[in-house]
C-alpha cells in the first residue's frame, strides 16, 4: 500500500525551501502575516539540531578526541564518536504510521549517548509532511554520500510514492535534507506487489570508491550512483536486473529485503535479495518457500552469475566470519529441514557465495537454549561485527514475536562467534528480553532489530537491540558493550521513546524499522 488510494499526487511544499514572496510594500507584509507565511530567503531550511537527550541517564558528550570513528561506523558530526539512527514505523503528529527517525550521538564513553535528535517530515528541513502510512525512515542506511567526510543518512519514505530522502552530516550533526530526484520503484514481472516492500541498500556497487544506493529492483534506474550532489542528484543511474524467477512454476513472490557486501573479494559490493513466494499464510514450515537471489556488482554493472544457488531464507547479513578476506552471507533459513532457530553461513569465495556452508542451531555444541516448538520464535533479524576483538566477524540473531497473532513466549537474541573455521557454537550466548527488562510474554518484540558497531572505539563491536513495543508497550533500545567474551549485560545503556520525544499518545515503535550504524 503506497497510501495514494488512487488519488493524484498531492501538492507539497518545495523540497527544502521556504516560500518566496515577490513584491513590495506593506500590503505584501500584511498578506504574509494574515496567511501565516514566513518571508525568508531561498536558502534550504535546517533540520532541528541535536539536543540533550530527554532522559538524563545517558551522560553528556565527551570532548572531541581528535580520532576518527572506526572504519565503516556512522559519524554524522565527525567528532570521532560513532552514532546510531533508528528507523521507527510508529505514529507521529498528524500521521498514523507516519514514521520517524531517532538519532543517538555517541559520547565515546562506553555505550553512553551524548545528544539526541528526533526527525519527522514535519521538520521544516525535511521534505514532505507527516501523513498516514508514509513510514518515513522504515529503511535507513548511513554512508558519506557526498564525500565531504561526514556520514550522511538515507531514508526511504512512501508519501504518495516511494522515494529516498538524504539527510546530510555536518559538524553539527544531521543538518540539511533533500529528496533524491527521479527514484524509480521495483519492476519484477513475477513480483505481484513490489511497491509494498521497497527496500534500500548502500554499497560501492560499481567499484569507483563512492557509495551508491539501490532503490528499485529490476529498474533501469534502480542504481543511484555516488557521489551525490547536495541537491540529491546522483552522479548517474544504472540498471538493477530483476532476479530470475526461482522456479518455473512459481507464479508470484514479493521481495522483502536487500543486503550488500563483497562476497567475491573483488573490492566491489554485491547485492542479495530475499523473497516470499508463499501464497498461503498457513503453510507448514517444511513447505515455506523463501528464495534468495544474488547479483554480482561490477564496473560494467550488475550481473547474475550462472549456477549460484543459495538456501531459502527469510533474512540475511554479510560479514567475514572466517577471516579469509571474502565476505560471507549469513542467513536465517526457512522451510525444508531447517531448524526454526538456526543460522546458516554461505561462505564467500573468488567465485562468490555457495560452495561451502555451515549451519548452527540449538543442537550445535555450545549453543544455549532449547529448540522452540512454535513458528513464531524464528530469527527475523541478523547482523555481523567483531564483538570480541579477535579479527573475525561474529553474528547476532534476533527472534521477536512480530506477529500480533503469534504465540506468546520468550523473545531472544543469540550471539555466535566467528573464527578461523567459520561460525560455531563455542562461547555462544543467549539474551532473553526478560534479562534486560523487556515486557514479558512477547509483547515487546525484543530483537526486532539488532546491530553491531564499536561505539567507544575499543576495537570491540557493541550490540544494539530494539524492542519497538506497541500502542500499549513503550519502545526501548539497549546498547550492550562488547567484550572478549561477547556482549555484556553490565554497563548497558537503555534508550526509550521518551529519550527522543515526549509527546503523549504516540506509539513511537523505536527501531521498528532498520538501524543505521
Amino acid at each position: 500500500m503506497d497510501g495514494s488510494d488512487g488519488q493524484a499526487e498531492a501538492p507539497r511544499r518545495r523540497v527544502g525551501k521556504r516560500p518566496r514572496v515577490i513584491g513590495g510594500g506593506a500590503a505584501v507584509v500584511a498578506l504574509a502575516v494574515a496567511v501565516g507565511v514566513v518571508i525568508a530567503n531561498d536558502e534550504p531550511a535546517d533540520i532541528a539540531a541535536p539536543y540533550a537527550c530527554r532522559t538524563p541517564a545517558h551522560g553528556t558528550a565527551a570532548p572531541a578526541s581528535g580520532r576518527s570513528a572506526p572504519e565503516g561506523a556512522a559519524d554524522f558530526d565527525g567528532d570521532g564518536h560513532p552514532d546510531l539512527a533508528f528507523g521507527s514505523m510508529g505514529s507521529v503528529k498528524g500521521g498514523s504510521g507516519g514514521g520517524s527517525i531517532e538519532v543517538a550521538y555517541g559520547a565515546g564513553d562506553g555505550t553512553e549517548i551524548g545528544r539526541c535528535q528526533y526527525l519527522t517530515q514535519d521538520d521544516a528541513g525535511i521534505p514532505g509532511d507527516n501523513r498516514d502510512e508514509a513510514f518515513f525512515g522504515s529503511d535507513v542506511v548511513a554512508r558519506d554520500f557526498d564525500g565531504d567526510g561526514y556520514t550522511d543518512l538515507a531514508a526511504s519514505v512512501f508519501d504518495w510514492k516511494p522515494s529516498v530522502i538524504v539527510m546530510w552530516g555536518s559538524e553539527d550533526g544531521l543538518s540539511r535534507a533533500t529528496r533524491v530526484p527521479g527514484t524509480d520503484v521495483s519492476r519484477v514481472a513475477w513480483d505481484n506487489n513490489p511497491i509494498l516492500a521497497e527496500q534500500l541498500a548502500a554499497g560501492d556497487f560499481d567499484g569507483d570508491g563512492h557509495p551508491d544506493l539501490v532503490f528499485g529492483l529490476g529498474s533501469d534506474k534502480g542504481l543511484l550512483k555516488g557521489p551525490f550532489g547536495r541537491d540529491g542528484t546522483p552522479a548517474g543511474t544504472g540498471r538493477v536486473p530483476a532476479p530470475r524467477r526461482p522456479a518455473p512454476d512459481m507464479a508470484t513472490a514479493n521481495y522483502g529485503d536487500l543486503v550488500a557486501g563483497d562476497l567475491d573479494g573483488d573490492g566491489i559490493d554485491d547485492l542479495v535479495s530475499f523473497h516470499d513466494a508463499d501464497p498461503d499464510p498457513e503453510a507448514l514450515w517444511s513447505e515455506l518457500d523463501r528464495p534468495v537471489s544474488y547479483l554480482r556488482g561490477g564496473r560494467a554493472g550488475f550481473t547474475q552469475p550462472e549456477g549460484t544457488r543459495l538456501p531459502d531464507a527469510g533474512e540475511g547479513a554479510i560479514g567475514d566470519v572466517d577471516g579469509d578476506g571474502y565476505d560471507d552471507l549469513v542467513l536465517s533459513p526457512r522451510g525444508g529441514d531447517a531448524s526454526r532457530s538456526s543460522v546458516t553461513v554461505v561462505y564467500g569465495s573468488e567465485s562468490g557465495p555457495g560452495k561451502r556452508t555451515t549451519t548452527v542451531d540449538r543442537d550445535t555444541p555450545g549453543v544455549p537454549g532449547e529448540e522452540p516448538l512454535d513458528e513464531d520464535a524464528v530469527f527475523f533479524t541478523l547482523d555481523t561485527g567483531d564483538v570480541n576483538g579477535d579479527g573475525y566477524a561474529d553474528v547476532v540473531a534476533g527472534a521477536p514475536r512480530w506477529d500480533v497473532y503469534g504465540e506468546p513466549g520468550p523473545e531472544q537474541v543469540l550471539f555466535l562467534a566467528g573464527g578461523p573455521d567459520g561460525l560455531s557454537g563455542e562461547v555462544a550466548r543467549l539474551f532473553d528480553g526478560d534479562d534486560l527488562g523487556a515486557a514479558p510474554g512477547g509483547d515487546a518484540d525484543f530483537g526486532a532489530a539488532v546491530g553491531l558497531t564499536d561505539l567507544d572505539g575499543d576495537g570491540r563491536a557493541d550490540l544494539v537491540v530494539t524492542a519497538p513495543g506497541s500502542d500499549t508497550v513503550g519502545g526501548v533500545a539497549w546498547l550492550l558493550p562488547g567484550t572478549a567474551k561477547g556482549p555484556a549485560t553490565e554497563g548497558v545503556t537503555r534508550l526509550s521513546g521518551d529519550t527522543f520525544d515526549d509527546t503523549e499518545g504516540l506509539g513511537l515503535l523505536i527501531g521498528g524499522g532498520e538501524i543505521a550504524l
